[in-house]
């Protein structure tokens, strides 16, 4: 049954009692129906909350790095939820990705207005658009090493001249302990100095981490579940 105002129970022990009632339901009537989750979030909350509290450590990383001024193209948004995340720390967050199943529940989730979702193909984008941020969490595993390559080869034509790459990834070496939906769909997972040598070769400067859980570090990358490139300085024009 949905609750009204006066349905709400706040409780009694607060400092300020009738300060503390109104303010949750301002809450109530803002969001009167809460957000439902996309299935594999549900998921997550249902059978397995420790990965995703480790799915947003990632954006928490990335989102550290923005600036409020930024416009940020995310590649291969799923669901949305990252984007909306990064969205709260930017100017303004483009997601896209093929899946037009995780578009529309993108979609349905998001209440913010700097906020946009696309059914769209990277590679078939229009370049006339630069942005100053781009994110591809957990993509290039989903390709072929050809078409990986082809990827970051592509990003540099999209970036503004002083803008960031952000590129993350499994490691290869965690891949044995993946659940059975990244078996299932990942492609090619790195050694990372395997995919900064593919990097650095469209990007004049790179700066790469490990992350294990919440954790981000520069330790022994062979150890790592996780990586992370940034990477500057694009270098244009120099696909085949």
């Amino acid at each position: 049954m949905k609750k009204n105002k006066k349905d709400i129970d706040t409780g009694l022990y607060n400092r300020d009692n009738e300060l503390y009632a109104e303010l949750v339901k301002d809450l109530y009537r803002e969001y009167p129906e809460g957000i439902k989750l996309p299935p594999e979030y549900a998921s997550f909350v249902q059978n397995d909350l420790l990965r995703l509290l480790i799915r947003l450590a990632r954006y928490k990383f990335v989102a550290r790095m923005l600036k409020k001024k930024d416009s940020v193209l995310e590649i291969g948004c799923g669901s949305g939820l990252g984007s909306i995340f990064l969205s709260q720390y930017c100017a303004h967050v483009t997601g896209i990705d093929i899946k037009t199943t995780e578009i529309e529940e993108a979609r349905s989730i998001n209440l913010r207005t700097n906020v946009e979702f696309k059914v769209e193909n990277l590679f078939t984008m229009n370049k006339s658009k630069t942005w100053d941020v781009i994110v591809a969490l957990d993509v290039i595993e989903h390709m072929p090493i050809s078409q990986g390559e082809e990827l970051i080869a592509f990003i540099p034509e999209l970036l503004s001249q002083t803008g960031m790459l952000v590129i993350g990834t499994p490691s290869i070496y965690s891949y044995q302990f993946q659940g059975s939906l990244s078996k299932a769909s990942h492609v090619k997972c790195y050694d990372l100095q395997e995919l900064l040598s593919i990097v650095d070769a469209y990007f004049g400067r790179t700066i790469a981490f490990c992350m294990n859980d919440e954790l981000v570090h520069t330790g022994f990358a062979k150890m790592a579940w996780y990586y992370f490139i940034l990477a500057f300085l694009p270098i244009r024009n120099k696909r085949n």
